[in-house]
């Protein structure tokens, strides 16, 4: 019995369904049918009773079930108790961060964090919201810079920054004439939008904003990157709405124009952006960095080329601290 098997059994018991299970774990059908077999043949009992309608778990696959996710719950805690021992006096910090904050305030934290600790070694990786979370809650980062998760953790998350949003147009369009825009301005003009699947919280950011006119994108097209997004709007497919950040780069055929009237109360969660870390481990060199994060990252981030008039600027209110955990809301 190996922890392949118990995943896999996991899966299937969890799914009553082998093709959604095999998806799930990124196998072909087959061989996740051959790793079950496996697995009860070196029990000596069926575990699922099996139809070509249905699937269903038989008493002893009930027990399992329990059992195999004990395990590797035990497997996963022994896994970190060892990782958080030895990098507790390791010279290594590891951030991860989404692309909002690798592209505005975390370059800046990090040449910061590397003059006061030329010792200690960064390892840096860029991923969405949702990979960052289980690399943080599996003990392979110290440290993340984030949207606000959307499932229950044990991590705490406290806020950096909200975002506001720019429109993005073709240098040819006819608003690329004005200084600024609202969002009556954008209702029934063919819209760029964020992949729903892969982009979820950029997409319903979108949603949110038209929702808050009384309205819905005219969507022409979904595009998952920022390159594919400027790449559709330059070729004139649409207008696009994109963080604040965005207006820090340049992309041939495209202008950004400031969006008036468009910061939510409250701010949607895809118009924050956080730090997330394990609040149990105790690391000194990330305690540091968070310091640095702290002292150096503004509420509304004023550095832009496009700036906003906003009440109380350049005021950074009380940071709001959670600690999300399992089976909260």
């Amino acid at each position: 019995m190996d922890l392949r098997q118990l995943r896999c059994f996991i899966a299937v018991a969890e799914e009553l369904h082998f093709g959604r299970a095999a998806e799930r774990l990124g196998l072909a059908p087959p061989a996740l049918s051959r790793q079950i077999s496996a697995l009860e043949d070196e029990l000596g009992v069926s575990l699922l009773t099996r139809t070509t309608r249905q699937v269903a778990l038989t008493r002893a696959g009930l027990i399992m079930l329990e059992e195999a996710k004990a395990i590797l719950v035990r497997m996963e805690r022994a896994s970190r108790s060892v990782r958080e021992a030895s990098l507790a006096s390791s010279k290594v910090l590891r951030v991860g961060a989404i692309d909002a904050a690798s592209s505005s305030f975390v370059p800046e934290a990090l040449v910061t964090f590397r003059s006061r600790h030329p010792g200690i070694e960064i390892k840096f990786v860029e991923a969405m919201t949702a990979p960052l979370v289980q690399m943080l809650e599996a003990g392979k980062l110290d440290l993340a810079l984030l949207r606000p998760p959307r499932k229950p953790t044990d991590c705490a998350f406290e806020i950096l920054r909200v975002e506001r949003p720019i429109v993005v147009l073709s240098e040819s369009h006819p608003l690329a004439a004005r200084e600024h825009l609202t969002m009556q301005d954008l209702v029934g003009e063919p819209f760029v939008v964020p992949s729903k699947r892969i982009r979820p919280f950029a997409y319903d950011l979108v949603m949110a904003y038209f929702e808050s006119v009384g309205a819905v994108p005219n969507v022409t097209i979904e595009a998952t990157e920022k390159p594919a997004m400027m790449s559709a709007v330059a070729a004139g497919l649409g207008m696009a709405l994109a963080p604040d950040w965005v207006s820090r780069l340049s992309f041939p055929g495209v202008t950004m124009r400031r969006l008036r009237g468009a910061l939510l109360d409250p701010p949607p969660p895809g118009a924050l952006v956080g730090v997330a870390w394990r609040p149990h481990q105790k690391l000194a060199a990330r305690d540091d960095f968070l310091a640095i994060l702290r002292e150096s990252v503004t509420l509304i981030d004023d550095g832009n080329v496009l700036p906003f008039s906003v009440t109380g600027r350049g005021r950074k209110p009380a940071t709001r601290t959670a600690t999300i955990r399992a089976g909260g809301h």
